[in-house]
């Protein structure tokens, strides 16, 4: 068995936050870690109730269970799928697993070691993948409705105008039906490819983001009545097709947005670079929302997709809004290659 010294040391040095809370629910001890997490110092912590680290909210349903452990007392490991929230001294909460494991003293008096881990990083990647299905499924559905209620639908019209052709013998009427067949065919080769496009805009590698974009507002404006004030800049090389690619789709979102939640008559977008960084901004006079609220976070892929996207070029993301005051999106992604590179 290791000396006590020992175990002292494994506490100070464990990499979760620990405590030692008494069978009246009074912290005895914290590590290090504990301290960092939540914010306080080590002396404000100890003698403190465990419910201190609780939401306030919680606080009454904490002391139930804590009452209910206390009296049957058994290990519990992390990973349990509870949704359990800790408390930080300035009041902020975030996401936590906690294990606890009783610890009977000599006395008979019960000991609980708390091990409380930050689960923050993982829930939002959780979200997010749930999220990123949420959204595949959503432009499979969509892919499939405008190929079974376009192309399908003018595939279906031409077999009967193909048809109608064969049995046609007055010259005059071919003719007419010849150039109706012809029509429908370059309506359906219209189809597929705005479809196509719509999977992976080959304007981005043929001739950079800000054409691509003016491609994207086109179709809005002509296909949903969808009008966006734009002042684009093109970026060169300045960015990869990574990071192209990704404030692509973070414009896409934050326009899908403001079309249909904000309710807005004025969108403005701008694309420009910016102190080593390529910046896009929109704006949008509409309704707004609050950012903080988790039924705004968990809408499609929405907030959570465009900030994974933003982090996964090594930018930065910015939202300002508030119910009545409209939105302000902007994001910078630092260059991919040098300015010099750009003469």
């Amino acid at each position: 068995m290791l000396p006590s010294e020992e175990y002292h040391a494994i506490f100070l040095a464990a990499p979760d936050g620990m405590f030692v809370v008494d069978d009246d629910g009074i912290i005895r001890d914290v590590n290090p870690k504990a301290v960092e997490l939540f914010g306080w110092t080590r002396e404000e912590l100890v003698e403190q109730p465990v419910e201190v680290l609780v939401p306030e909210a919680l606080r009454g349903r904490h002391c139930e269970h804590r009452g209910g452990f206390m009296a049957h007392p058994r290990n519990r490991p992390m990973g349990m799928g509870l949704d359990l929230l800790g408390r930080r001294k300035d009041g902020t909460t975030f996401p936590v697993e906690i294990s606890l494991s009783p610890w009977k003293m000599a006395d008979a008096r019960v000991r609980v070691i708390c091990a409380v881990r930050d689960v923050t990083a993982h829930r939002r990647l959780r979200d997010f993948s749930e999220g990123a299905l949420r959204a595949t499924e959503d432009e499979r559905r969509r892919i499939a409705r405008e190929l079974h209620d376009d192309t399908a639908q003018r595939l279906a019209t031409l077999i009967l105008r193909v048809r109608a052709l064969a049995e046609e013998r007055d010259e005059d009427a071919r003719l007419s039906l010849l150039e109706e067949v012809r029509a429908e065919i370059v309506a359906a080769a219209e189809d597929v490819k705005r479809i196509s496009r719509g999977l992976r805009p080959p304007e981005l590698e043929e001739v950079g983001l800000a054409l691509a974009l003016r491609a994207h507002l086109r179709v809005l404006r002509e296909r949903l009545a969808f009008e966006v004030d734009a002042d684009l800049v093109e970026v060169g090389t300045r960015l990869d097709l990574t990071g192209k690619l990704a404030l692509y789709r973070i414009i896409q979102e934050a326009l899908s947005n403001a079309r249909r939640h904000a309710d807005a008559e004025r969108v403005h977008l701008s694309l420009f670079v910016e102190e080593g960084a390529v910046v896009v901004e929109v704006t949008d006079d509409g309704r707004g929302f609050d950012p903080a609220s988790p039924m705004e976070r968990d809408r499609g892929l929405g907030l959570i997709g465009m900030k994974e996207r933003t982090t996964m070029v090594g930018g930065r993301l910015h939202i300002e809004s508030a119910p009545g005051h409209g939105t302000s999106v902007r994001v910078a992604v630092p260059f991919t290659t040098s300015e010099a590179d750009h003469g």
